[in-house]
C-alpha cells in the first residue's frame, strides 16, 4: 500500500515538475542545495573521526583539551555535538559561533568527568 501511495505522489511530483518549469526549477535547486549540505556533512564526519570528547577530555588539563577544539571548524564541532549526544534538550539551537560550541562541548565533558569521577568512588 505505501509502495502505490509513494509511486503516487512521485508521478504528482514529477508531472507538477514538468508542468510548471518554475517549480521544477525549485525541486532542482532544493536537491541540489540538499546534496551539498549532505556532502559537507560527511566531509565534516571524516575529519573528526574517532574524536571521542570525554575521552580526550581525560588525556589531559582542560586549556589542552580546548585548544584541540579549537582546531576543528564550526561544522566539525557540531557534528561532535550530535554525534556525543551533547545537547539533549536543545539548547544550542542556532548559536553557530565557535567558541559557544567549544565551550558547551567542553563543558559537558568536564561534567561528565566529575560524574563518572563520583560513580567510580570507593
Amino acid at each position: 500500500m505505501i509502495d502505490r501511495a509513494l509511486s503516487s505522489l512521485f508521478k504528482v511530483v514529477t508531472d507538477e515538475a514538468v508542468n510548471n518549469p518554475a517549480f521544477g526549477k525549485r525541486l532542482e535547486e532544493s536537491f541540489a542545495k540538499f546534496g551539498q549540505e549532505l556532502a559537507e556533512r560527511r566531509l565534516a564526519e571524516r575529519n573528526v573521526g574517532e574524536f571521542h570528547p570525554f575521552i580526550e577530555f581525560r588525556k589531559g588539563s582542560p586549556e589542552d583539551f580546548e585548544a584541540r577544539l579549537m582546531k576543528f571548524d564550526v561544522k566539525e564541532l557540531r557534528v561532535i555535538v550530535q554525534k556525543h549526544h551533547l545537547d539533549p534538550a536543545n539548547s544550542l539551537k542556532g548559536k553557530g559561533a565557535k567558541k559557544a560550541l567549544v565551550v558547551h562541548i567542553l563543558e559537558a565533558a568536564r561534567k561528565r568527568s566529575e560524574r563518572d569521577a563520583k560513580l567510580f568512588e570507593y
